[in-house]
């Protein structure tokens, strides 16, 4: 009894839990020259960190619990016909990040696919593509497949695009502080379920076609005012394909000009009140 007690009380000390590790991608004089064979050498908890500009060809699957960022300017260029990164594992991170194509793909540059994931701080853009938008190229910024819950995307700058984020069925989480201009539809609602605040336009002289677009297949609960969901957007657009209900602001003073007060949605009693209300978005 005597010697086992002794034992207990030395205790054997439990291995240390291995540091997170770094890995640095570039094209040359890195730890790695493409995304993906960084991703695979990881650990959950690692950090892929990208340096400078890389062309990438083909799709990155983020398959585990890694975070994935960029140095200053740093960018990522789809030079191929596929999604360009999927975040196909809980926990995973996206941030700091640079990602456009080097001619317009109908795909989108992030497709989610995984609870708990975290985009942030990214610029994504697509290529330009001569007006009408209505003729563009289907790329999309971000994807979300079906059911995903607890998606964080927040700070991103979205811009050039067909559309923003495409959002199917039944996912959730919070989608916050993105700025989204010249894109044909920014937030493309087909019956999901996420919480939008702070979300705003971005170059006036840009715009987009539209800010959100509830899809009619929406359920009725979801999105019930497209009045609020503009006003907790910062005056984006909002179209609800359900009911017609449609919400535009004014973008500057100027638009109020001419009776162009008159064609906004909640209406203006005069130009005045127009005007004002650029002043408070």
């Amino acid at each position: 009894m005597l010697l086992a007690a002794g034992f207990a009380g030395a205790g054997i000390a439990a291995p240390a839990a291995s540091a997170a590790a770094l890995h640095s991608v570039c094209a040359e004089g890195c730890s790695f020259t493409s995304l993906q064979s960084a991703v695979d050498a990881s650990q959950p908890g690692d950090t892929i960190r990208v340096e400078g500009d890389l062309a990438v060809s083909g799709t990155t699957t983020v398959n585990k619990a890694v975070t994935v960022t960029g140095t200053s300017g740093a960018a990522l260029t789809q030079t191929s016909n596929a999604i360009t990164i999927l975040m196909a594992a809980a926990g995973s991170s996206l941030t700091g990040l640079t990602i456009t194509s080097d001619v317009p793909y109908a795909r989108e540059f992030v497709q989610v696919g995984a609870a708990d994931v975290t985009i942030s701080g990214n610029t994504i853009h697509g290529p330009a593509q001569a007006l009408p938008m209505s003729g563009w190229t289907g790329n999309r910024a971000v994807v979300t497949q079906g059911n995903i819950t607890n998606l964080t995307l927040s700070g991103n700058t979205f811009h050039s695009l067909r559309s923003g984020a495409y959002l199917n069925p039944n996912g959730s989480g919070l989608i916050e502080g993105n700025t989204v201009y010249n894109t044909k539809g920014d937030f493309l609602i087909d019956n999901a379920n996420f919480t939008f605040t702070g979300n705003q336009r971005g170059d006036a002289s840009k715009p987009s076609e539209w800010g959100f677009v509830v899809f009619a297949n929406t359920s009725a609960d979801r999105y019930p005012s497209m009045t609020a969901l503009s006003s907790a957007n910062n005056g984006m657009s909002a179209w609800d394909q359900r009911t017609g209900e449609k919400a535009v602001a004014p973008l500057t003073a100027g638009d109020c000009k001419d009776a162009g007060w008159k064609t906004f949605s909640p209406a203006f009693s005069n130009q005045g009140q127009c005007v004002k209300s650029t002043k408070t978005q």
